[in-house]
């Protein structure tokens, strides 16, 4: 339990501090639309998580599942080199981005820059964390997440409220950050073997690699779609949006914990999932609370706001045992299997909220996805897993039984 509210801290911090300073931003520079920046560049987090997921958490398990000790520092190379690739196109094609909300371009330009450049450097940031949750240095990943994100919202804050130029004050912001990190990777990386061995890492992330990519795309055409419905869905969801993401993020500490704890064989389900599902009521409350809080600042229709926060409360009450389930699958038993469950869902849920006219398309594919995938994940746990101890072991096969006999 106390692991868990502990990388679930950590992880709301890393997550909390970039929702709050959009929200203060549009307050210190008197206008309201830079607080949209968050819904316009929210597809562009799961580029941060499909890196993390591919070059810190999937390297950090192979080290321990394959006992290879090049693999979390190769993973950190090789995913500073693919980041900065990545990152650059939409950089590049910044002004067609924005254009594609349907948005001013002149106005956000900068933001959307910043807001871009700021997930690289958080990505490289989050593959030292990484490591040092699987090293189980959880208090020393926390500290950092702390002091980066208050340095994050401090300067931007600042520097936006006292530089006249927008643009010169964040790219202060930035070259700070940059030097932090810097100064992250000299102090925790030591000598290592450069190999070309990053691809297995796949393995042991397919399914929420495959998952991240998924979500790219439909909150890229999604959001799209519900933006076109009308300026009070647009501040509606974004509301929503500002309140209920870095829950979600927090919430990936389950996943985090099952992950490091399953990779090193000690993971005990039966006490796990009690202390998830207590985790989720309290970040569920947050989530309420913030927005009933910014409800009454800003003006807007309570009644969408409402519809939008009634989907991702459902959804938060599914989440516990699909985290859960689907590393025991994908590290344990057949990342087989679970990437193609996880795919067969996310082809639903792409199909809805890419196609359905409704400016609630995102959450209705949302929810259907999840009960997909509870549906399969009981049938799976039910047939495949057995618990014994409070621990979930495989079930053997009839062959596996005659040999033990």
């Amino acid at each position: 339990m106390k692991r868990l509210f502990r990388i679930g801290f950590g992880m709301f911090i890393f997550s909390f501090i970039p929702v709050l300073l959009w929200i203060i931003l549009s307050y210190v520079l008197g206008d309201s639309r830079i607080s949209n920046v968050f819904s316009i560049t929210y597809a562009i987090q799961f580029v941060y998580s499909i890196i993390v997921a591919f070059f810190g958490s999937g390297a950090n398990i192979r080290q321990e599942k394959e006992k290879d000790a090049n693999s979390a520092y190769n993973g950190i190379f090789w995913g500073t080199i693919f980041s900065i690739i990545i990152f650059s196109v939409p950089l590049i094609f910044v002004d067609e981005y924005i254009a594609f909300f349907g948005q001013d371009v002149a106005f956000y330009k900068p933001y959307v820059i910043f807001s871009i450049v700021l997930l690289f450097v958080q990505t490289l940031f989050e593959l030292v964390i990484q490591k040092l949750y699987f090293e189980d240095n959880e208090k020393l990943a926390n500290i950092h997440l702390i002091t980066f994100n208050l340095c994050t919202l401090g300067l931007t804050i600042i520097l936006s409220w006292s530089i006249p130029r927008i643009e010169i004050a964040l790219l202060i912001t930035i070259i700070v950050l940059l030097i932090y990190v810097i100064s992250l990777y000299i102090w925790k990386i030591k000598k290592f073997k450069i190999d070309f061995k990053f691809y297995k890492n796949f393995r042991y992330e397919s399914g929420n690699i495959i998952v991240y990519l998924f979500f790219m795309f439909i909150y890229l055409f999604g959001l799209k779609n519900a933006f076109s419905a009308g300026e009070e869905y647009v501040i509606a969801l974004n509301l929503v949006a500002l309140c209920t993401d870095s829950q979600w993020d927090s919430l990936c500490a389950i996943s985090t914990v099952a992950k490091v704890d399953i990779s090193k064989d000690r993971y005990n389900y039966k006490k796990e999932i009690r202390s998830a599902y207590i985790y989720t009521c309290i970040v569920m409350l947050s989530s309420i609370l913030m927005t009933v809080c910014l409800g009454c600042i800003y003006e807007l229709n309570m009644a969408i706001v409402l519809i939008y926060l009634m989907f991702q409360i459902m959804d938060m009450l599914f989440d516990p045992f699909l985290s859960i389930m689907e590393n025991f699958i994908q590290i344990n038993y057949s990342p087989t299997l679970n990437t193609t469950i996880k795919f067969s869902a996310l082809v639903v849920r792409t199909i809805i909220s890419v196609f359905l006219l409704s400016p609630y398309c995102t959450n209705i594919g949302q929810i259907v996805e999840s009960v997909i995938l509870i549906t399969a994940f009981v049938i799976v746990r039910l047939k495949k897993f057995k618990l014994k101890d409070g621990r979930l072991e495989i079930v053997p096969t009839k062959t596996q039984k005659e040999i033990q006999k």
